[in-house]
């Protein structure tokens, strides 16, 4: 008779449980205490009577039950989209970074195309390139990138008439290959002042602008270093 019992108290479990009800604790049957013991018990597991051990239980919850988390695909979701609003933002202030000091910088030509280009192998360089050259037509006005002071103003081997001006942060720019140079070492020029012309002297196949950019001594990109000036080529 007991393991019957047993038998269908834990069927009622799982008809509970199936309803998604938990139950907190076993059910206990009270069989009467007579001295002729019953020849059978019946348990009632109809979806009635489930139902009504379901709303018993949200009736009287059990202290000590685990507390919902929350959706875990929810929070993934709201953290997207909290990481997505914080790129955006960060987005926005680079941008008014760069307005801001673009201001005080500017391109070396304004009618140009790009042609060869930092780090670049050729047979005409003794090792890669270290500079970004601008195809621009003869007589092109080359302009200061950025306020400085001139610290070269002459012919230089390769790059041919070229002009080197100190900036702050140890940053020179060098322009090479001019035909026409319009400043004089020790002078001070002004971001957008005209230094001299495009030209094709020194070691050239053409006529164009080597501009170099050099950090502390050390040709770095001139592209990258523009750009990041709020500069774009």
């Amino acid at each position: 008779m007991s393991q019957q019992i047993k038998f269908l108290n834990r069927k009622v479990v799982r008809k509970v449980i199936a309803l998604g009800v938990a139950l907190p604790v076993a059910a206990f049957l009270v069989v009467s205490s007579s001295s002729t013991p019953p020849s059978s018990v019946a348990l009632d597991i109809s979806p009635t009577a489930t139902s009504s051990i379901s709303r018993s239980l949200v009736a009287h919850p059990v202290t000590g039950a685990i507390p919902f988390t929350g959706n875990l695909k929810a929070k993934k979701r709201l953290a997207k989209i909290a990481a997505a609003k914080a790129k955006k933002i960060a987005a926005a202030r680079e941008r008014a970074r760069l307005v801001k000091i673009s201001r005080n910088f500017t391109r070396p030509v304004l009618n140009y195309r790009l042609s060869a280009s930092f780090g670049a192998k050729s047979r005409l360089w003794a090792h890669r390139h270290t500079g970004q050259d601008f195809a621009s037509p003869y007589g092109s006005r080359v302009r200061a990138a950025e306020r400085g002071v001139v610290v070269f103003a002459g012919w230089d081997g390769a790059y041919g008439r070229k002009i080197a001006i100190s900036h702050p942060n140890g940053v020179q720019t060098w322009y090479g290959h001019l035909s026409r140079i319009s400043v004089k070492v020790g002078q001070r020029v002004k971001v957008g002042q005209r230094i001299g012309l495009v030209g094709a002297t020194g070691n050239v196949t053409g006529t164009h602008l080597h501009f170099e950019v050099r950090k502390y001594g050390v040709p770095v990109n001139p592209v990258k270093w523009l750009r990041s000036m709020g500069i774009w080529v």
